[in-house]
């Protein structure tokens, strides 16, 4: 079963957001927010945490998983609304969100979000504007956060999609929040997202592998769905599935065309096809796509 409606989808466990950027609330005798967002979700989150009575001081921590712009552009506006939480990511992650022109850069993005979304009038409310991001924890594979009311949350860094990816497991919930180390699914488990493994694929398969080491009822991914009982586990095998058939179409692409630019342009294509993210164009997915493609021919011995 998929779900990508706001509201409880387990106990003390809430989907936050809207389809393609998703966060999550996890409650305890502590609360916290697993994810970053986009700016563009903000009225949907003002609305969703003011219906769970979600007080300036009932956050205690919220999580970025990778500093990615699609991930953090949120961030801002609820270290306002809740001054005394504590943001969490990884050290590589803090480096990232402490740097000016990368700063501007996801501003830039965010910014354009919210005119694409359609949403502009709703946000013009809210300040957005996001600057430089302070981490106040920083948080990596030996990290525990007990929340209380047995609600115990273990970091798993899952570098291969970015180098400062981190996934978070809830062994209560059996709950596994893989961000973007694992494709995710789009209205059914066996209709995944492509593979982006942005950094490094041989990292991206070793992490895929290691999420699915843990037992899973419950996977809420960033975007678009979190996946609950067997479907749970069974997406992330899907996803390992995926790897290796993409794997083979972006080798089976190079040998024909025997260029690099072709590939990724083409990558790009079929992912905002495929995908739907309509939050990118090519010009946006040209350097991702050929990261990508450049990644996955290298972990195949491929240099270009």
């Amino acid at each position: 079963m998929l779900t990508d409606q706001p509201g409880k989808i387990a106990e003390n466990l809430y989907l936050l957001g809207s389809k393609q950027n998703l966060m999550y609330l996890v409650c305890g005798k502590e609360n916290m927010i697993i994810g970053g967002g986009m700016s563009w979700i903000v009225p949907y989150l003002e609305e969703q945490l003011d219906a769970l009575k979600m007080g300036p001081d009932d956050i205690k921590y919220l999580v970025i998983q990778h500093a990615h712009f699609d991930h953090i552009g949120a961030v801002p506006y609820m270290q306002r609304k809740f001054p005394k939480m504590k943001v969490l990511a990884t050290a590589t992650a803090k480096t990232t969100l402490s740097k000016e022109k990368v700063m501007q850069y996801m501003d830039f993005f965010n910014k354009a979000m919210v005119e694409h979304s359609g949403h502009k009038e709703l946000c013009e409310k809210f300040d957005l504007d996001i600057g430089l991001i302070n981490v106040d924890e920083v948080a990596g594979d030996s990290t525990v956060i007990d929340l209380g009311n047995c609600m115990v949350v273990d970091f798993i860094e899952t570098p291969g999609h970015s180098p400062c990816a981190i996934s978070l497991y809830i062994p209560a919930l059996k709950a596994i929040f893989p961000t973007d180390s694992a494709p995710c699914p789009i209205g059914s488990i066996t209709n995944l997202a492509r593979p982006s493994p942005q950094f490094d694929y041989s990292l991206y398969k070793k992490s895929l592998e290691r999420l699915l080491s843990y037992d899973i009822e419950v996977c809420a991914f960033d975007h678009y769905a979190a996946a609950l009982g067997a479907d749970a586990r069974q997406v992330l095998l899907n996803g390992q599935a995926l790897c290796r058939e993409f794997e083979g179409h972006v080798m089976d692409m190079y040998r024909e065309t025997g260029d690099i630019e072709e590939v990724a342009r083409q990558v790009a294509r079929e992912t905002i096809g495929f995908s739907r993210f309509e939050f990118v164009d090519e010009n946006i997915m040209m350097p991702v796509s050929r990261a990508v493609a450049r990644n996955i021919l290298k972990a195949a011995g491929i240099t270009i």
